[in-house]
């Protein structure tokens, strides 16, 4: 974190500047070469709608083959910044499990990072139902096109049903979901087995419906390790998804489609 400090040092000299902090993989032990330092300055409002567009997204290159980014900074303004506890993107949440904080002189950007990090047991429980039954529901809709032969709509199936069982693996874990690029990585970091991942990237890249079986077994084997109940009960969850305001309410603030 020291280059990201030091590059930090002519934001941190300015009176206008809330804060400041590193998320993405810079702060993760699966940092690579190909990762860049992702930091984060919270201005105050009058200062940032005075910022030109230019100056709120600064970014610089390494050199070298192939290009990637060094570093970028993304200037926020302090109102916004406070309300993306409300948002309902996992982007506004998962990285802050792990921000570093490097600049927080009135000490008022920790707070707001601990509560984007918090994962309230509600929305957990809420989520664990919902996304369950997408992976289900998509997997079933999967074995239905695969019949029809219409391979776009095949691998758009496999693929929202590889998001929906990703996401219930990090709730499980107690864990926001993670992006995309980084999902493997995430999930080792918090237990999930190796042999469950590699299940569900060959039941999903080669499926067949014994594969898809064993892999729907395997989930809620390990969600029974975990001490999750919400699967065992089929029924139960179908008549909370679709006949309970509270899961019709559910999957309309957090399903994927």
């Amino acid at each position: 974190m020291e280059r990201a400090r030091e590059l930090s040092r002519p934001y941190m000299a300015r009176e206008d500047v809330v804060g400041i902090y590193v998320v993405g993989s810079a702060t993760r032990p699966h940092r690579d070469a190909l990762s860049d330092y992702d930091i984060e300055v919270i201005l105050d409002d009058a200062a940032y709608e005075s910022t030109p567009d230019a100056e709120r997204q600064v970014f610089a290159f390494k050199g070298g083959e192939p290009k990637v980014v060094d570093y970028e900074f993304y200037l926020r303004p302090w109102s916004e910044f406070a309300a993306l506890a409300s948002s309902t993107l996992d982007l506004f949440h998962y990285p802050y499990q792990y921000a570093v904080v490097l600049h927080d002189p009135q000490g008022r950007i920790a707070p707001v990072v601990a509560r984007l990090a918090e994962l309230p047991e509600g929305i957990r429980q809420d989520r664990l139902r919902v996304h369950y039954l997408e992976f289900r529901f998509a997997l079933g809709r999967a074995r239905k096109t695969e019949r029809r032969s219409d391979d776009l709509n095949l691998r758009l199936l496999r693929g929202d049903a590889a998001a929906a069982l990703v996401k219930v693996l990090f709730l499980a874990a107690r864990s926001w979901p993670a992006t995309h690029h980084w999902a493997g990585q995430e999930l080792r970091l918090l237990g999930v087995p190796d042999a469950l991942l590699r299940d569900m990237s060959g039941a999903l890249a080669e499926p067949t419906p014994e594969r898809a079986k064993s892999l729907v077994d395997t989930v809620c084997a390990w969600l029974d390790e975990r001490g999750e109940t919400f699967h065992r009960d089929g029924d139960a969850l179908i008549t909370w998804a679709f006949h309970r305001r509270a899961g019709r309410e559910a999957f309309e603030r957090w399903a994927g489609r």
